[in-house]
């Protein structure tokens, strides 16, 4: 994820968006629980994803109003949700 993702994530408590998704790496499904990278690759949370890998693919980097225009549908704006997270290490974000 970018800067401002892993800021929102990691000092706010914000579910992850897709503009903020740089990077996919593997293959799940939905609901599949997900390792939540910062921007040098150390997890920072993980969380259970409302989309499968190929559909992320897609919409990364992409703001929540423009999923339905790829996707052909939008049944959620977040790639996944606060409340379907946990934070695994807490960073000193003061940089980002």
């Amino acid at each position: 994820m970018d800067d401002g993702a892993a800021r929102a994530i990691g000092r706010d408590g914000r579910s992850l968006l897709a503009i903020g998704i740089q990077v996919i790496e593997g293959d799940f499904q939905k609901g599949d629980v997900v390792s939540i990278c910062d921007p040098c690759g150390v997890e920072l949370a993980r969380g259970l994803t409302n989309y499968h890998s190929d559909e992320i693919l897609l919409i990364k980097g992409l703001r929540s109003t423009r999923i339905a225009e790829v996707l052909g549908q939008c049944p959620y704006e977040e790639v996944v949700h606060r409340n379907n997270m946990t934070i695994t290490m807490r960073q000193d974000l003061s940089g980002f």
